[in-house]
């Protein structure tokens, strides 16, 4: 592998190449740390490499190197060279594009939201380079967006023969957490159905932490203030569910996540938490000196990875990734 991620002579036909667009603090990379593979379904699963991991947003960045040594680079996407993707010659391009041209906080605005260019852009590049596969997660409005549409028809008219799209959420899959997503992934050539979501439940107990630090409990008047409006779960409770982890969480009291009421009160959720509810491994770490806001705010823009490991099965060289547990 050179120093920009392109692939050496030698490893060319070894490797499933992947490249992650607007990476993140690195959801698709902990999704494909899966092992296992899936005789029954016919394939072994290929080895995968990382190739290049993008993002404008230098923190996650720095999240993203501290556990992966995939090659990463903060670079605005409308401006990244066709030369380049092109020299990466990744088989799977992954992207989890902005999702707030789509949401009610972000007005809907869909094409005619100024941060739609960067995925404009991306999608010219599709065009251009035609990767052997594409997949992508958002937020369920964008599945009746105009991008989407421009999307669709940009894949069907450079050769994408193959797409699947869904609504799936780690509800589905016995996670007791609510993040419902839109997912996409297309191939130019077949793809594997969906697998269907296996159900393994585990109560919210084993996701959190032995300890709880002082700096998550939630001041009284918060709660006297909102209190109607709180999602409050317990732990001994073996239906609770979460909301979604949004990225204003410990910002915004309201419809940006769950609370812990525990025996002398309630409390927020810790990163940590979040990221097992999110099914990140136990291995992956958030750096010591991450301020717990930034750290917020970083896990609630990522990904689920459970569910992102069920839309990627549906490509050949990866089925089996829905085995992971």
């Amino acid at each position: 592998m050179s120093s920009d991620g392109s692939p050496q002579a030698d490893d060319t036909n070894k490797l499933f190449r992947v490249v992650e667009l607007y990476c993140g603090i690195g959801g698709c990379a902990a999704a494909l740390q899966a092992t296992s593979g899936d005789p029954a379904r016919g394939h072994s699963r290929a080895t995968t490499q990382t190739i290049a991991a993008i993002d404008i947003n230098r923190g996650a960045l720095n999240v993203y190197a501290y556990n992966y040594p995939h090659p990463t680079f903060p670079a605005l996407l409308e401006f990244l060279r066709l030369e380049r993707l092109r020299r990466w010659d990744a088989h799977l391009w992954w992207m989890s594009p902005p999702c707030q041209p789509f949401t009610q906080r972000g007005h809907q605005r869909d094409l005619d939201d100024p941060r739609t260019k960067t995925f404009l852009a991306v999608i010219d590049h599709i065009a251009a380079v035609r990767p052997r596969y594409v997949a992508l997660e958002n937020v369920p409005p964008f599945r009746e967006s105009r991008v989407r549409r421009h999307l669709i028809e940009t894949l069907e008219e450079s050769g994408y023969t193959s797409l699947h799209e869904c609504l799936l959420c780690p509800s589905d899959f016995g996670i007791p957490n609510r993040r419902q997503r839109y997912y996409l992934v297309a191939g130019r050539g077949p793809l594997l159905p969906f697998p269907t979501p296996r159900h393994r439940s585990r109560p919210l107990a084993t996701y959190l932490d032995s300890a709880s630090s002082p700096d998550l409990e939630v001041d009284p008047e918060l709660i006297e203030r909102y209190g109607h409006s709180l999602h409050l779960v317990r732990a001994n409770d073996p239906d609770a569910v979460t909301h979604c982890f949004t990225s204003a969480y410990g910002r915004s009291p309201v419809r940006s996540g769950s609370y812990l009421e525990h025996a002398t009160g309630v409390r927020r959720f810790s990163p940590g938490e979040i990221l097992r509810l999110l099914g990140f491994p136990p291995s992956y770490q958030l750096p010591p000196d991450l301020p717990l806001a930034n750290a917020w705010r970083l896990v609630g823009n990522s990904l689920s990875i459970t569910p992102v490991q069920s839309v990627l099965a549906a490509i050949p060289e990866l089925a089996g990734l829905e085995t992971q547990k």
